[in-house]
């Protein structure tokens, strides 16, 4: 574990920069590059032999990178069976790495001890990252037996709510007063034996209050003439996040200004933390990626969960579902006389729920979306609104047409029902549009994540609307 930086400042440690040793590059680079299947299968076939000594061979000179794809590519038995083998001698720069599923399978595995040595020789964030998915009493456990500074960084870290600022950001970065000269960082940093090897930004404070000011990076800290101060020279443009942010308004922030890295205040402005591209860029993987699963009621990592486990989760998302079906068939069982007397309806209706349900689907998809992006302000909701009203009132028109026609070919003595269902369709694409907008708005209005209960509300309400638009202009034209 890095070493802390104490000079001159209060406790911090240099900014994470992850690395290959010599010994890695060279073996990375003289091997094909990525984790191929031939040496997946040949792992897994030594495995089955239990062949400990050629399962070593194989996955020796493996990075942290190709370890954790390995693992996760192996059953849960098998994976395992290769941490027993591996032992001690696993990368803890592997687990970072893993699928948080995985991850989970793997420390449960492990003993006691064994965790507190991969937790120790992490960074603050990383370690963060593996300890909030355990269970109180076995997370205490843990922490109580980390090195003192870890411990305090890690409680500190955990104290703050989840997905926040606090959570994800590093202890880990070189701090310096900014009333410095040049000369005198220069000096700091050239004495100071507790440096890490490699670090390109230093972040600047007020020597008082310790609120950040700025931060410059080295190649400007070598050019920069001796006798000047570093608060002439360092870049202010800078804009600190408070701890309490959530990590989706972090990764928003990192976009629209093109940072690097961010730092990160208490609520009394003090520098505590910093927030790496590399964070921000795995933020932006897991909620995309929670986002697609949680349209479609499952969860990211269901590749790798049991099948009881999967049956759970997606269990409730079905539940509500049957639900929203339920309200469409009670719609239906309202016009059974009118379907019973012209069954040529039930062939038909189907058609309408479905156009609206796809219609509403793509309207959500855009919407959620730009929620996520925070494209969809305030400022551009109404007319947001319209446009895909409009959309639907198009799409609405054109396929009314078209089913139109389709149904007049196909039922020529009841060439009524071609107006029925044009209208029909017409009206549900536009509520289906109008729908897919408002009802993740709505959502989100009142704190509710519009990815994950989004779906349900919409199926109901097109579904139903389909049939109850269809059916009723059915039973008022034709009877």
């Amino acid at each position: 574990m890095k070493k802390s930086v104490k000079k001159h400042m209060p406790t911090y440690k240099a900014q994470k920069i992850r690395k290959f040793s010599k010994k890695k590059q060279q073996q990375h680079l003289h091997r094909p590059y990525g984790l191929g299947p031939k040496m997946v299968n040949s792992v897994i076939i030594a495995l089955e032999e239990d062949d400990k000594i050629h399962v070593r061979k194989i996955v020796e000179g493996l990075d942290e990178y190709d370890l954790a794809r390995l693992l996760e590519a192996l059953d849960i038995n098998q994976r395992r069976q290769l941490v027993e083998i591996l032992g001690d001698h696993i990368d803890p720069e592997v687990f970072p790495e893993l699928n948080e599923v995985v991850q989970e399978q793997v420390i449960d595995s492990l003993d006691e001890s064994q965790i507190v040595n991969i937790v120790n020789e992490l960074d603050s964030d990383e370690a963060v990252e593996i300890l909030e998915h355990m269970d109180d009493d076995e997370q205490q456990t843990i922490i109580d037996q980390l090195d003192p500074e870890l411990k305090y960084q890690v409680e500190s870290s955990l104290g703050y709510p989840e997905d926040s600022a606090g959570r994800i950001m590093s202890r880990d970065f070189v701090s310096m007063p900014d009333d410095w000269t040049v000369r005198e960082a220069r000096q700091y940093l050239l004495s100071d034996t507790e440096l890490p090897d490699e670090f390109y930004t230093v972040f600047l404070t007020d020597s008082s209050t310790l609120k950040p000011t700025g931060e410059i990076t080295l190649d400007k800290l070598l050019r920069a003439k001796a006798d000047e101060k570093l608060c002439n020279i360092m870049d202010c443009e800078t804009v600190p996040v408070d701890v309490y942010t959530d990590q989706e308004e972090v990764a928003h922030m990192f976009r629209e200004y093109g940072w690097m890295s961010a730092m990160v205040v208490d609520n009394k402005g003090r520098l505590i933390g910093v927030i790496n591209i590399d964070d921000v860029v795995d933020i932006v993987h897991e909620e995309a990626g929670e986002d697609i699963m949680h349209l479609s009621g499952a969860e990211e990592g269901d590749v790798y969960k049991s099948v009881f486990a999967i049956f759970r989760s997606r269990s409730v998302w079905l539940i509500t579902n049957l639900f929203a079906t339920l309200m469409a068939s009670t719609v239906v069982k309202g016009f059974q006389d009118i379907i019973a007397q012209i069954s040529v309806l039930a062939v038909l209706m189907p058609i309408v729920a479905s156009m609206g349900g796809t219609t509403g689907n793509q309207t959500l998809a855009v919407v959620v979306r730009a929620l996520a992006t925070k494209e969809l302000t305030s400022r551009n909701t109404l007319r947001m609104i319209g446009k895909e009203f409009m959309v639907g009132l198009v799409n609405g028109m054109l396929f009314a047409l078209l089913i139109g026609g389709i149904t007049w070919v196909l039922y020529p003595d009841k060439y009524i029902l071609s107006y029925i269902i044009a209208f029909a369709m017409l009206c549900n694409l536009c509520l289906a549009s109008l729908a897919g907008i408002l009802i993740p708005l709505t959502l989100n209005r009142f704190k509710v994540d519009p990815a994950i209960s989004s779906g349900v509300f919409l199926i109901a309400m097109t579904d139903s609307g389909g049939y109850f638009i269809f059916l009723g202009l059915a039973k008022l034209i034709l009877f």
